[in-house]
């Protein structure tokens, strides 16, 4: 079974209004309120693809029961590890032209927390693959992450890391099963521009040498993503365009239709990549995850080919 873990999960409020004007109150025309974090993510699209999973996380306060009962009721299992504060809101706000997001904290963690994370880890059951996503909590120990691969991989599960900071490179030495970069991501981590084909094969040369085994490049708004396992490189594009709601969510569920269709056939990453990059384009035209609705329709408008060595 798959487990998410989500350390900074979060209330997302998505606002659309008719432009900011400094210092002035601006009324919005609609505003939402989901639970969120990138791990959160991964589990209720997992659930729209009919996939079971155990989320985990660090809760607290008003918001993180909200959280946890929310994820409870789109039908997935949740092991929560309470802490004290209140979880973060974090506010996505799209003017008409553009979109704004302002990112909270989150609440901090002790070290007793963390070993209560660690204990789940130890004793779940059927923990086949971890998916770490996101940042980390405010006073996490410096090792923290490197402690959840390490409980996780005891066990004998596999490792799927989707982190946007630099922890991301060190981590690399345990040799997670795959890591989801963004484009950006992958500049600050290796100093690759990625512009080209050939800059998308250095960068993931880099990342095969330091000890990872698969990689998922998503490209963002371009609409392509790269995957290589070490011997062979795919592109995927999309060969439609989309009106961009919210950018929130699309690269998570991006990643677990991704892991739905390539998991337990590592062959079929062509199917895989198409689901992947549909999906994050039917989650990107909606508020949240969305109905998923055009997901079968987009599949058919990706091409995928398989970059000549």
């Amino acid at each position: 079974m798959f487990y998410t873990l989500t350390a900074n999960p979060a209330v997302d409020m998505t606002v659309s209004c008719n432009g900011l004007v400094p210092n002035e109150n601006v009324r919005s025309g609609s505003a939402s309120y989901t639970p969120n974090g990138k791990g959160l993510d991964v589990s209720y699209a997992f659930k729209k693809f009919g996939v079971d999973s155990v989320a985990l996380g660090f809760f607290a306060g008003f918001t993180g029961k909200f959280i946890v009962e929310e994820t409870m009721n789109m039908g997935c299992l949740c092991r929560p590890v309470w802490v004290d504060g209140i979880t973060r809101i974090c506010a996505y706000i799209n003017d008409g032209e553009n979109e704004y997001g302002v990112l909270n904290p989150g609440a901090p963690i002790t070290p007793q927390n963390e070993q209560e994370l660690y204990k789940i880890l130890d004793t779940a059951g059927n923990l086949d693959c971890l998916v770490v996503s996101g940042s980390v909590p405010p006073r996490a120990s410096k090792d923290f992450l490197d402690k959840v691969v390490d409980h996780a991989q005891a066990r004998g599960a596999d490792v799927v890391l989707d982190l946007s900071s630099s922890k991301l490179k060190d981590l690399a030495a345990k040799k997670p099963l795959l890591i989801k970069p963004n484009h950006h991501e992958m500049r600050e981590i290796f100093g690759v521009q990625i512009d080209t084909d050939d800059d998308a094969r250095r960068a993931l040369a880099m990342a095969h040498e330091i000890g990872i085994q698969n990689v998922l490049l998503t490209m963002g708004s371009r609409g392509s993503a790269y995957f290589s396992n070490g011997e062979d490189i795919w592109y995927a594009q999309r060969q439609f365009n989309i009106k961009l709601v919210s950018s929130v969510c699309a690269g998570d569920s991006t990643l677990a239709a991704f892991l739905h269709k390539w998991y337990d056939d590592r062959d079929n990453v062509e199917e895989a990549l198409k689901l992947a990059l549909a999906t994050g384009a039917n989650v990107a035209e909606s508020v949240g995850l969305g109905d998923f609705g055009h997901v079968e329709e987009y599949s058919k408008r990706i091409a995928v080919r398989k970059l000549p060595r």
